[in-house]
């Protein structure tokens, strides 16, 4: 039986099912590399009511890859009467007597993920809700877990834009693991206090800074940027937002520090050197494996 038939949340993730299933089967489908039939015959919607780019592209080639097939709307407010979860319901419900067989859904609209499970027509995976994003933060754990060999007792920076999905799901993430220490750098608005309460309460060590000198002593740094770029400039011009990846920059890391960005950069943070330290494209190539994974566990094909 799959770990979940629906995940909407990160806190449904668990250490039990992350080691003794997800990421051994990410690692088999690393290495395999190429693509299989493992899931031929089954489907996948994209039903996006905001716009993405990784997430969708990476659900997409993950069910491809293996043998599957995608369909996708990425601005469903236009195709379907629902913007609130009142009809949420009868769209997945319609989706299901379509033969799909695996709805990611995004909204930022109070209840519409949640209501799409509570219909129970088709498995729902959370692909980007106003406080979460479980299927980023796995790809963000996996990176972790990949680049520095375990999670546990490792020191975190959580640098940028901290009142954002990506932070609290990461957070939620980081919390299942031991001895683990967060330094929160915000640059444009502080990470949900609710979220916070949930970690120190699993025992995750939270610090509040604003001295860019605490990123010395770390072993991976999250960047996430500001929404837009005429809010990154805002920032600028406050001086808020001055955080130089160059040489100088990368000499004061410690020589394994794992940096992290889960936005595709855009110029929010300018990053001016190549560095091995950088994992940005492993981390996206980690997404698409964390989702190939994550399809075949929830489809029961493995």
């Amino acid at each position: 039986m799959p770990e979940f038939r629906h995940l909407t949340s990160t806190t449904q993730i668990n250490r039990t099912w992350i080691y003794s299933e997800l990421f051994p089967l990410c690692n088999q489908l690393r290495k395999q590399k190429g693509s299989s039939r493992m899931l031929e015959g089954r489907s996948l919607y994209c039903l996006f009511y905001e716009p993405s780019f990784l997430t969708r592209t990476s659900f997409e080639l993950a069910i491809g890859l293996l043998g599957g097939n995608a369909y996708h709307t990425e601005d469903a407010s236009q195709f379907y009467p629902v913007k609130t979860p009142n009809h949420i319901d009868n769209v997945i419900n319609i989706l299901a007597s379509l033969r799909i067989d695996l709805v990611v859904l995004r909204s930022s609209e109070e209840g519409v993920v949640s209501g799409a499970a509570e219909a129970d027509a088709v498995p729902i995976v959370n692909g980007g809700s106003l406080s979460d994003h479980p299927t980023q933060a796995l790809a963000d754990i996996f990176t972790l877990n990949h680049e520095l060999g375990g999670v546990d007792g490792i020191s975190v920076a959580l640098v940028g834009r901290l009142d954002h999905r990506n932070v609290s799901a990461f957070l939620r993430c980081l919390s299942l693991y031991d001895n683990v220490t967060v330094n929160l750098l915000p640059f444009s608005g502080q990470a949900d206090p609710e979220v916070l309460a949930y970690c120190r309460n699993q025992g995750l060590k939270l610090v509040v800074t604003s001295d860019i000198e605490a990123l010395r002593d770390v072993d991976a740094i999250y960047l996430n940027g500001p929404r837009t770029r005429a809010h990154a400039q805002l920032l600028k011009s406050r001086g808020s937002l001055d955080l130089h990846i160059d040489r100088k920059f990368m000499s004061k890391l410690k020589s394994h520090c794992v940096i992290l960005d889960p936005m595709q950069r855009s110029g929010d943070f300018i990053v001016e050197v190549q560095d091995a330290r950088l994992a940005f494209y492993r981390q996206s190539e980690n997404a698409l494996l964390v989702k190939m994974a994550l399809l075949a566990d929830m489809l029961q094909v493995q």
